[in-house]
């Protein structure tokens, strides 16, 4: 009976070491979601573990949505400044092909103006993030989800009536999806 008694006594004391020996190296490769990483600086920061949840920030994404936008629109009116300016080059000094493609360049950077002026204006007031489209004499604003309203519909369009001169018929306001 001693002897049964010491058998059972040494196999529970195995079976703790080896729960203990599991926790600790469970610890030890999780340290509790909080590997750091220690940087030339000093500084540390924290690295996520391949498999972690992530949590989508979905007003991020529509920012980046606006910010590629806005990306992609900048990237286009530099292709077309830049055709329009080799243009003026390749054409004679004081020709009407000259002064066709000047009053061309003035017109652009005019529209990219007001695009950044109406945007800025509107962004402040709305406290979200637009897009403003200026073709000619007509402006479409483009506005984030849930910030559309009768209200804010009314600023915008006195906001671009004040500073775009555009007649309020001409100005279409919508939402993004």
């Amino acid at each position: 009976m001693n002897l049964i008694i010491k058998r059972r006594q040494l196999i529970l004391g195995t079976l703790v070491v080896a729960l203990g020996a599991a926790v600790f190296v469970n610890w030890y490769y999780t340290n509790n979601g909080k590997d750091k990483i220690a940087d030339t600086k000093g500084e540390s920061e924290y690295v996520q573990n391949l498999g972690e949840a992530q949590y989508v920030n979905a007003q991020a994404a529509q920012e980046d949505y606006v910010s590629e936008i806005k990306l992609n629109r900048e990237k286009s009116r530099d292709e077309a400044l830049d055709k329009l300016n080799k243009s003026l080059k390749n054409a004679s000094s004081g020709s009407e092909e000259a002064k066709t493609i000047t009053k061309s360049i003035n017109a652009l950077t005019k529209e990219i103006k007001l695009e950044n002026d109406l945007e800025t204006l509107i962004s402040t007031k709305i406290s979200g993030m637009c897009i403003a489209v200026v073709n000619g004499d007509s402006v479409q604003i483009v506005v984030e989800k849930g910030k559309l309203n009768e209200s804010t519909a009314l600023q915008i369009t006195d906001i671009v009536t004040t500073n775009g001169g555009t007649a309020a018929e001409n100005i279409k306001i919508t939402e993004t999806a």
